[in-house]
């Protein structure tokens, strides 16, 4: 087999001249990158140094024209990047520099034929060929909700905001241009799949915590430690921040370290970054060992409370209300918390903070959460800055007890947005923003609103347990299902929501599924599936209203007794679910509005 590995970066893969393409295989999912992961990169490029290096890409094909295996997110996203710069150049058109690099833009994105260099799957294309049709003078159609079109809305805007003049346009630009990715090409497909399962064990760059084990060794070697006590050590610190039974997890331990200095170390407010912890740990190991102190137990003791806090491992004996709630947390993407709660949890005594204390500030972190991940504003790194300014002002004050606690809870209010933003957002659709905040909010809505009717001793909840899957990872038992469904639509449902027209049953699709108000909670998402809403002819296993299990008979689809369910019928013009046969738009915005007013409710700041 030949492998072509080479680095390449942007401007090589985005040339100005020259006929490069990449098309992503049908077999491939869609776009999906979320906001979260779009910030991510654009945050790593702007502030790591220049030559950031972004990951691998995998190909098949030759200079002309590629097959994207993996690393078409990057990619697109990366298409992007320089398309929102491209339009943000229009505020400043009186400029000749503006207005040369906005040509050279272009020519990064079409061929010299006009044919744009990256070819999406169908979904995405229509849109992403609008999108470039704005750097030709062509007028923007209206996307509404569309995945695709939110996420490059989302970039511009954070482009626009970042990058507010022509200097910081460029500067990002250049730093863009130079941003490395490994670029692998193999000959064809079945090749393509064998590096791809194997690119984790073979051949890549030396990792964070490779370079700083060797680092510790050699400080605590100064000190007279044997380096395999320091192996051991560093072996159980890794161990610690690995869940039960589960290889060392490298991304675990890297983002331990990553906080631990953020939390402890630094007396900025800015995130450290993989590239600059390297050379702040390096001159941090030779002054905390020369002064005679064992570092790397130190650590050992924070990442027990970092650990705890992420909940990588089983706790023992009953989880505490405490832990739960952090359980709770951990499910709201909320990274960006680690440092501050970090510095608790390690300094409680100091601090004078009890259980009730800890957990009144995780119930804090909670509704500010679900209220941000919904709005997605404040975006992530205003986030973290804050909460790591907060860690400042701690150890610049002396609070205890309840003034920790006030403390914190202000700079949550003061971020979060206000209940007539959160309501507003709640009327967009939500699943595509976080998967798991609109799962978070279903499952809260049926416990804390409804008082889960459905589970009771002899049916205890299970709205949290998960189970093995057949890759080896756990899955939850309780999943999303779209009431009207995602993907290809069937017949059915195009006549009940389109009367028969596919493409406005695509357009309606496009705009209403991912609301709130289209969402509920089943053991039997793929059982469910595509079915109709109601089946005259087959109402037991032929529709999602009526479906029942198997075994037992009993109603295990919309009709399952959820709470959250009740809303899917009209009670107030007297609708009963059971007699209930058509589920229209007109529904999901009903139910929405219910569910986004309990939901303002249940997370207010007040």
């Amino acid at each position: 087999m030949q492998i072509s590995s080479e680095s390449r970066k942007v401007s090589e893969l985005f040339p100005i001249l020259g006929n490069v393409h990449y098309r992503v295989p049908s077999y491939q999912r869609g776009y999906s990158w979320r906001d979260e992961q779009i910030g991510q990169l654009f945050d790593d490029i702007s502030k790591e140094d220049s030559g950031y290096y972004a990951g691998n890409i995998l190909l098949t094909g030759d200079e002309e024209s590629y097959s994207v295996i993996d690393g078409q997110q990057r990619l697109t996203t990366i298409s992007l990047f320089l398309l929102a710069i491209g339009e943000n150049l229009v505020e400043h058109s009186a400029l000749e520099a503006a207005i040369g690099l906005k040509i050279d833009i272009r020519r990064q994105l079409f061929d010299v034929a006009g044919n744009p260099r990256i070819v999406l799957l169908d979904q995405d294309q229509k849109i992403y060929l609008d999108l470039l049709g704005v750097l030709k003078g062509n007028h923007l159609k209206k996307w509404g909700n569309r995945s695709f079109f939110r996420r490059y809305r989302y970039i511009k805007e954070l482009i626009a905001e970042t990058c507010n003049s022509f200097e910081k346009l460029n500067e990002f630009y250049q730093k863009l241009m130079q941003v490395d990715l490994l670029r692998i090409t193999v000959p064809n497909l079945g090749d393509a799949f064998t590096v791809f399962s194997s690119l984790n064990s073979k051949g890549l760059p030396l990792t964070l915590i490779d370079l700083l084990k060797g680092e510790f060794l050699s400080a605590a070697s100064k000190i007279g430690e044997q380096p395999s006590q320091t192996l051991a050590q560093w072996d159980y610190l890794a161990q610690m921040l690995s869940a039960d039974g589960e290889d060392i997890s490298t991304s675990a331990v890297t983002q331990f370290l990553l906080n631990n200095w953020d939390a402890f170390e630094s007396s900025s407010s800015s995130s450290t970054t993989k590239t600059k912890a390297l050379s702040q740990y390096q001159k941090l190991l030779p002054k905390r060992y020369g002064s005679g102190e064992n570092y790397l137990q130190t650590l050992i003791g924070r990442a027990s409370d970092f650990s705890r806090i992420c909940q990588l491992g089983e706790q023992a004996g009953k989880p505490s209300l405490l832990d739960k709630k952090l359980a709770a947390l951990r499910r709201l993407e909320s990274t960006q918390a680690l440092p501050l709660l970090m510095y608790l949890f390690s300094k409680r005594d100091a601090l004078l903070l009890e259980d009730s204390h800890l957990i009144s500030i995780v119930d804090a972190f909670i509704a500010f959460y679900v209220r941000r991940n919904v709005a997605l504003t404040p975006k992530s790194s205003n986030i973290r800055a804050r909460l790591i300014g907060m860690v400042r002002v701690l150890q610049a004050m002396t609070l205890s007890g309840e003034d920790v606690v006030s403390a914190v809870k202000s700079v949550l209010l003061d971020m979060s947005v206000s209940d007539d933003q959160f309501r507003v957002a709640l009327d967009q659709p939500l699943y595509d923003k976080s998967k798991p905040t609109a799962r978070y909010i279903l499952i809260d809505l049926e416990r804390r609103i409804g008082k889960s009717p459905t589970f009771d001793k002899g049916h205890p909840d299970s709205l949290d347990d998960f189970v093995a899957s057949g890759n080896g990872k756990a899955t939850p038992i309780w999943s999303i299902e779209h009431i009207l469904p995602e993907g290809n639509l069937p017949d059915c449902w195009v006549d009940d929501i389109a009367g028969g027209d596919r493409d406005k049953a695509g357009d309606i699709q496009g705009e209403y599924v991912h609301l709130l108000g289209n969402l509920t909670l089943t053991p039997y998402n793929s059982e469910l599936g595509q079915k109709p809403f109601y089946s005259e002819e087959h109402p037991y296993d032929g529709s999602k209203r009526d479906y029942r299990d198997k075994k037992n008979g009993n109603f295990v689809g919309l009709r399952s007794g959820l709470f959250i369910n009740e809303s899917i019928a009209d009670e107030s013009q007297g609708e009963r679910l059971e007699e209930k046969k058509i589920w229209s738009v007109a529904d999901i915005v009903r139910r929405n509005g219910i569910l986004a007013d309990m939901v303002v409710m249940l997370y207010s700041t007040e």
